[in-house]
């Protein structure tokens, strides 16, 4: 219903829905968790001596074999099932340009006291929330220009 409320495109609820399939299959066991796919590269890596020490090789090739999955030019069937990830390419990458309005201290104060005031927030503070006088004399003077 809310893919629905914010007008998702269908692509995108698609990909959503592979993502939350993968999820409900590792919670099933059927796939693979992302640690459990490492110690088994790990483990049947040939220079491995099964002495719990992971070489300087073993990392290096895990760490290649987890930036192919990410770049998605390495599919793991163990990890991911049948979804296999878009290869990251540069095309279009700079298409949409990135806006540097300078925030205003008193957009900012307003911003961090709407989400101080939540009730998660609240219940994790050992101290009371910052008034938003306090906090707008602990901000002035800051420069948050980029």
């Amino acid at each position: 219903a809310y893919l629905e409320y914010v007008h998702c495109d269908s692509s995108t609820k698609k990909k959503l829905m592979e993502y939350l399939t993968i999820i409900e299959k590792r919670a099933k066991g059927e796939l693979l968790t992302p640690a459990m796919w490492m110690r088994k590269f790990v483990q049947s890596h040939p220079a491995y001596k099964f002495d719990s020490v992971v070489s300087e090789e073993i990392a290096h090739d895990l760490m290649v074999a987890c930036k192919e999955i990410g770049e998605g030019t390495r599919h793991e069937p163990d990890l991911l099932g049948h979804v296999r990830i878009d290869q990251v390419t540069t095309a279009g990458a700079y298409d949409t340009k990135l806006g540097s309005d300078r925030v205003q201290n008193d957009q900012l104060v307003r911003l961090l006291n709407r989400y101080s005031g939540r009730e998660e927030f609240r219940e994790r503070a050992r101290t009371p929330s910052v008034t938003p006088s306090a906090l707008s004399n602990m901000l002035s003077g800051v420069d948050f220009s980029i």
